[in-house]
C-alpha cells in the first residue's frame, strides 16, 4: 500500500471524533420516564434546598412525577399541602423535558416578582448542577440574549420562559409544548379583565404534538379557589392508598376528626403554662383499629397506590388499570391530591401539635387545613340565617322595580302542589335580582287543571314601574319527581314561549345550564341543571349585604314570602365530605322542605338557558321610561289651566258626595 494513503494515529482520531460528531445528531437516548431521568440526573441545590444532595423520588411522588412527563395525558392537576416536593417535582420535570424530551416550556407565577425569585432560586441552580443541562447551556454565569431572568435558550434549540401571571401580555405571542402554573390558586381570577390564567396559558400549546398542562397549588378558599375548580374538571381524581401493616387492608390517610373512629389522633398534655404539649401521636386502622407508628410509614407507602373515586388506579402514573385490574386506556386529564402526612420531612407529631396551636384561632385554623390538610377552606356561616333575610324585606313602588329588565320563573313540582317563584333580573348585566313573587298552587299535579293555573300566572303580565307591562320571558320546571311525562307535555307545548323542561344534576363543576337532549317520549326538549354550581352563586349573592350587583331583593307584603319562605330558602348548608379519601363538597338539608332555594335554582337556570342580551333589555327599558308622559306640576300650569283643574276637582267631589248619599 502507497504510504501516502496511509492514516497518521492523529488523523484517525481527528476522523473517527468527525464521524461521531456527524452521526451524534441521529442518536436517540434511550427512553426514560421522569422519574428515571431525575434519579439518575436531578440533584437538590444548596440555594433552594434544606438538604443539598442528588434527588431520589419518594414512593408517595413516583406517580404524580411520572404523570408531569408522561405524553399520553394533557393536564395534571395537584391539590397539594405544603411540604411534599412539589417545587421539586415540577423543577425536576422541567430538566426532563428541555433536556429528555426536547421541549419548548413556559412557566407562570402569581406576580413577576414571584417569576424572576423562582428563575433565580430554582431553574438557575438546577442548570447550574445537573450536568446534562449544564452542557447545553454555553451561556451559563455569562451575559447573553439566551440568558435572562426570564428565557433560557439551550443549544439544542430548545427554550424555557418564567413569566408573572398578572399581566394579559404575558400570556401572548409564545408557542410552547408545556405550561406549568405555580401556585395557581393565588393567581387574579380574570387576568386584566381577558379571561383566566388556565385558559390563556394553555392557549400556548394549541399546535403541539404533545401538549402538557401542569397545575399546582395550596388551595384556599372555596368556591373561589381555583385549582378546586381545576381538579373538579379532571376526568379521574386520584388519591393514595396504602396498606395497614397490620391487617393488609388498603385505604386513604385522613385526619382523624373528633367524632371519627380512624385517622391520624393524638394525645396531649398541659403544661405548667397551659399549654397542649402533644405526647403521642398515631394512625388508627380504618379496618382493623390497630394503631399505625409514625415509622411504619415508608413500608406503607412503598406498597401504595392512587386509586380515583371510579375505581380506577395506577402505581407510577404510566400504566392505569380499572377497579377488575384490567389495564385501561390512560386518561387525558387527571388530578392528585396529597397532603402532609405522607411526607418525611414533617413528623405526625409535628401535624397535630401545629393543629393544638392554631385551632382555636379561625385564621390560623383556615392555614393550617390550607397548608397541612391540602383542603380549601369553607367559611364558617355556609347556613344562611333565615331571619337576616326576612328582616331586610322592602316595599316596591310597583310590583316590578325600575332596575328590573326580565321576569323569569322556576317552578317545582310535588305530588300535591306545584310551587313557583319569579324573579326579576336587572342592574348590572343581569347579577341584581328581585323576588316578585312567590305563589303555591294546590291540587293534583296529574289533573291538568292545576297546570291551567300555572298557565294562567306565567302568561299574565306585571306592571313595571316605569308604566310598562312587563311578561315572564323564561320559565324552568323540574321534571325530577313523579309526574316527568306530563312536565314534558306542558314545556313541549310551550317551547316557543321559553318554557324549558330542566333536571338536575349535582355533579361536581356541571354548568348551571347544559346542552339539552331529546331523548325522551315526547321529544322535549330537557337541559340539564348544575344545582350545587347554582346553589354556590346564589347563596354568595345572599350574602351581599349591600344592593348592587349580586344583591338579593325581597318584597314587602307578598302573603306567600313569609318566614316559612326564608327557612326554605336557606334549608341547605354545604358540607365536605370523603369518596375514597377524597375530600368533596355537598349540598345537605337541614329541615324537611326546601321549595324556595330549588325554585330559586330553576329561575337561575331559565336565565341560563335563555341567555339575554341585558344591555339590550335595559336599553328597552329604559326606552319606555324615557318616552312615558310626565304628570305636569301645578307651578307648570298656567292661571287659567289652574283654575280649569279646581273646578274639575270640584265636580269630582260633587259627584262623590251624591252618590254616598
Amino acid at each position: 500500500m502507497n504510504s501516502s494513503t496511509n492514516f497518521s494515529r492523529t488523523q484517525k482520531q481527528a476522523l473517527r471524533k468527525n464521524i461521531e460528531a456527524g452521526l451524534s445528531v441521529l442518536a436517540q437516548p434511550d427512553p426514560q420516564t421522569c422519574v428515571e431521568w431525575a434519579n439518575e440526573n436531578f440533584y437538590l441545590s444548596s440555594e433552594s434546598s434544606y438538604s443539598e444532595g442528588k434527588w431520589q423520588t419518594a414512593p408517595f411522588q413516583v406517580a404524580i412525577l411520572n404523570a408531569m412527563g408522561n405524553d399520553d395525558i394533557n393536564v395534571v392537576d395537584l391539590i397539594k399541602s405544603a411540604r411534599i416536593g412539589y417545587t421539586k417535582m415540577l423543577v425536576a420535570t422541567m430538566g426532563y423535558m428541555a433536556e429528555h424530551k426536547k421541549r419548548n416550556q413556559m412557566l407562570w407565577q402569581p406576580t413577576d416578582a414571584g417569576a424572576g425569585e423562582f428563575m433565580k432560586q430554582h431553574v438557575e441552580t438546577m442548570i447550574r448542577d445537573v450536568p446534562t443541562l449544564r452542557a447545553l447551556a454555553p451561556w451559563m454565569g455569562n451575559k447573553d440574549r439566551d440568558n435572562t431572568l426570564d428565557y433560557k435558550r439551550f443549544s439544542n434549540r430548545k427554550q424555557i420562559f418564567v413569566k408573572g401571571g398578572a399581566s394579559a401580555k404575558n400570556y401572548r405571542e409564545k408557542s410552547v409544548d408545556t405550561v406549568y402554573f405555580d401556585e395557581l390558586s393565588s393567581f387574579d381570577p380574570d387576568i386584566e379583565r381577558e379571561g383566566d390564567a388556565l385558559t390563556l396559558g394553555d392557549k400556548r400549546t394549541e399546535g403541539s404534538v404533545y401538549p402538557k398542562s401542569i397545575r399546582g397549588s395550596t388551595p384556599k378558599t372555596l368556591p373561589e379557589c381555583q385549582i378546586s375548580q381545576a381538579v373538579d374538571e379532571a376526568e379521574e381524581r386520584f388519591v393514595r392508598f396504602v396498606p395497614c401493616p397490620h391487617c393488609g387492608e388498603e385505604q386513604a390517610l385522613t385526619w382523624g376528626e373528633k367524632d371519627s373512629d380512624h385517622g391520624l389522633k393524638f394525645e396531649y398534655k398541659e403544661n405548667a403554662k397551659k399549654k397542649k404539649i402533644i405526647t403521642k401521636s398515631f394512625y388508627l386502622c380504618k379496618h382493623c383499629a390497630a394503631i399505625i407508628n409514625n415509622n411504619q410509614l415508608f413500608d406503607m407507602d412503598s406498597r401504595g397506590r392512587y386509586i380515583s373515586e371510579s375505581g380506577t388506579w395506577t402505581k407510577d402514573g404510566i400504566a392505569f388499570f380499572d377497579e377488575k385490574d384490567h389495564e385501561i386506556e390512560t386518561p387525558k386529564h387527571i388530578a392528585f391530591h396529597v397532603w402532609t402526612i405522607f411526607s418525611p420531612w414533617s413528623p405526625w407529631s409535628k401535624i397535630c401539635q401545629d393543629f393544638l396551636n392554631k385551632k382555636e384561632n379561625p385564621t390560623k385554623l383556615k392555614a393550617w387545613v390550607n397548608t397541612t390538610l391540602g383542603e380549601a377552606w369553607i367559611e364558617k356561616g355556609e347556613k344562611l340565617e333565615h331571619d337576616h333575610l326576612y328582616a331586610r324585606r322592602e316595599y316596591y313602588k310597583k310590583k316590578v322595580p325600575a332596575e328590573v329588565y326580565l321576569l323569569a320563573a322556576g317552578v317545582d313540582v310535588q305530588d300535591d302542589r306545584l310551587e313557583v317563584s319569579l324573579y326579576g333580573f336587572g342592574g348590572l348585566n343581569g347579577q341584581e335580582t328581585w323576588l316578585i313573587t312567590h305563589d303555591v298552587f294546590r291540587g293534583d299535579p296529574g289533573k291538568p287543571n292545576l297546570w291551567k293555573r300555572l298557565n294562567q300566572f306565567l302568561i299574565d303580565s306585571y306592571e313595571h314601574e316605569n308604566g310598562m307591562k312587563l311578561r315572564v320571558a323564561a320559565v324552568a320546571v323540574d321534571t325530577g319527581g313523579h309526574y316527568t311525562q306530563t312536565v314534558y307535555k306542558f314545556c313541549k307545548a310551550r317551547e316557543s314561549r321559553n318554557v324549558f323542561a330542566i333536571k338536575g344534576k349535582s355533579t361536581r363543576g356541571a354548568p348551571i345550564a347544559g346542552r339539552p337532549s331529546k331523548s325522551n317520549s315526547v321529544k322535549c326538549n330537557l337541559y340539564a341543571v348544575g344545582t350545587d354550581t347554582a346553589k354556590d352563586l346564589i347563596y354568595a349573592r345572599l350574602r351581599t349585604n349591600e344592593p348592587g350587583a349580586g344583591y338579593v331583593h325581597f318584597p314587602m307584603g307578598e302573603p306567600m314570602v313569609d318566614e316559612e319562605f326564608f327557612e326554605q330558602l336557606t334549608a341547605e348548608k354545604r358540607v365536605t365530605k370523603y369518596k375514597n379519601g377524597f375530600p368533596y363538597r355537598e349540598y345537605v338539608k337541614t329541615r324537611g322542605r326546601n321549595e324556595a332555594i330549588d325554585c330559586a335554582v330553576y329561575a337561575l337556570a331559565a336565565v341560563e338557558i335563555l341567555n339575554p342580551n341585558f344591555k339590550a333589555l335595559k336599553q328597552t327599558v329604559k326606552r319606555v321610561e324615557k318616552a312615558k308622559p310626565e304628570t305636569p306640576s301645578e307651578d307648570d300650569l298656567t292661571p287659567g289651566k289652574m283654575a280649569k283643574k279646581r273646578k274639575t276637582a270640584r265636580i269630582k267631589r260633587r259627584k262623590k258626595n251624591f252618590i254616598k248619599g
